[in-house]
């Protein structure tokens, strides 16, 4: 089977107060409430039900884990993988730039006083400032004049483990996570809890439990949180709460607006020329809807995949209102002018080559709704799609087609009146950046910003 489920179980006590009084669950005095002890708990799981020495055994060399709140993450986790295979690391987490004193994990190098042991490792955003101020960095955690960002990036939980060393580490520790306890209390005094807390641990404190040559081999991979970091996580009406302070939403329209953007800015970065839509706002959430760019993982997995695709990037134009939607591993689009929808669906074995393809129609519209909308999930995103027309590629097992020189009809009363083209910047995500060529040394494997 591909799929293996393990249940985490009922929970811990929780505690009431400073002195650990445990809590009663208020519907039965004979019953203690419990709390969840922790997605730390995941690396005890994976040894009790032997998941990970059985993948290990099966050939498996790489696990990943990823918070499933953050699809974007799976446009760069293959390249924090291609890190964790050249630098050999047993953990590499994920991370963003970080703003200091924002509210997320900052991954920091630790160094032991008395037996100068390093580790690189997860610090909680409200232990992280206390810390450098308690170590000889009285001013905390600031943000670096030359960057306007902490030296400290943000840990987003998504990780990669080398399968092998990660399983023997589970036989020898039995999964088991450092526990911490973080309380929310009602008083200055902090004596009083807001509510019942509970011992609790986290799955990125694995490094705390690596030995020897191991405990060495634990990094991180930083990338540009539009390319990697966009949770969806909140309430529509939170996230507009959040949005007017200039935080990110975290809701479903900015959820699935910035996948689309991450693959634009993919398609810029290797030379296509994709334009940029305007700014549109539903149900209070500022979203850049377009153009909407989906890529099945049969087409492209991940940003090395693209100059395969597009071998002409510079023959490649979207427009700011189109829809490209693209399936099958046997297309390659060598040149297009889409001002519309395309939708290209290539069945395995079959080979699609699109060369010479110019595309104007009505394409696809966002229709706003109302948070009354019976469609429950279109109410909490903000709009429907009407597909108004569409140009459709369809080609079959065994088929070997080219598409060239092909223009579908122009409709002119249709045609965007805002069209900002976005000039294209030429960089290779697939090659190191300039920091790393000046410091191969660098636990960043790569940085893309």
């Amino acid at each position: 089977s591909q799929i293996t489920i393990v249940q985490q179980g009922e929970g811990v006590p929780a505690l009431l107060d400073n002195d650990a009084k445990i809590a009663l669950d208020p519907k039965s005095q004979y019953k203690i409430m419990a709390k969840p002890h922790g997605h730390g708990d995941i690396h005890s799981l994976l040894y009790t039900h032997k998941v990970a020495q059985n993948w290990a055994d099966q050939g498996i060399d790489w696990c990943v884990f990823f918070q499933d709140t953050n699809g974007l993450a799976f446009h760069t986790l293959p390249l924090a993988l291609g890190v964790s295979k050249k630098m050999d690391l047993v953990m590499n987490s994920l991370a963003v730039p970080r703003k200091a004193k924002q509210a997320i994990g900052g991954i920091a190098k630790l160094t032991n006083e008395n037996s100068g042991e390093e580790r690189t490792i997860n610090v909680e955003y409200n232990q992280l400032d206390p810390l450098l101020r308690a170590t000889g960095y009285p001013d905390g955690d600031v943000n670096d004049e030359k960057t306007g960002y902490s030296p400290f990036p943000g840990n987003i939980n998504q990780l990669v483990f080398q399968l092998k060393p990660y399983a023997a580490t589970l036989e020898r520790t039995k999964g088991v996570m450092p526990e911490f306890v973080n309380p929310k209390y009602k008083d200055a005094e902090k004596t009083i809890f807001k509510k019942p807390t509970r011992l609790e641990c986290m799955m990125q404190e694995f490094p705390t439990v690596l030995e020897g040559d191991m405990a060495k081999r634990v990094g991180f991979t930083s990338i540009a949180n539009e390319l990697c970091f966009s949770p969806v996580k909140n309430a529509t009406d939170d996230g507009v709460a959040l949005q007017a302070k200039g935080t990110h939403p975290g809701v479903a329209a900015s959820g699935e607006a910035d996948q689309y953007a991450a693959s634009r800015i993919i398609l810029r970065s290797i030379g296509c020329q994709v334009e940029e839509a305007e700014p549109e706002t539903y149900r209070g959430i500022s979203v850049v809807p377009g153009p909407a760019v989906v890529f099945k993982p049969d087409f492209c997995a991940c940003p090395g995949d693209y100059k395969v695709r597009f071998p002409n990037p510079s023959k490649i134009k979207i427009s700011a209102r189109s829809t490209l939607v693209v399936q099958g591993a046997g297309v390659t689009i060598e040149s297009l002018d889409l001002d519309g929808a395309l939708i290209i669906e290539c069945e395995e074995g079959a080979t699609g080559v699109i060369k010479g393809l110019k595309v104007q129609n009505e394409g696809f519209v966002r229709i706003p709704v109302e948070a009354s909308d019976s469609n429950e999930i279109i109410a909490m995103r903000g709009y429907r799609v009407e597909a108004r027309e569409t140009k459709n590629i369809m080609v079959k097992k065994g088929e070997k087609l080219s598409f060239e020189n092909l223009e579908s009809p122009a409709k002119s009363e249709n045609k965007s009146k805002s069209r900002s083209a976005v000039e294209p910047e030429h960089l290779d995500l697939t090659e190191p950046g300039s920091s790393e060529k000046a410091d191969g040394k660098q636990e960043c494997g790569c940085v893309i910003l």
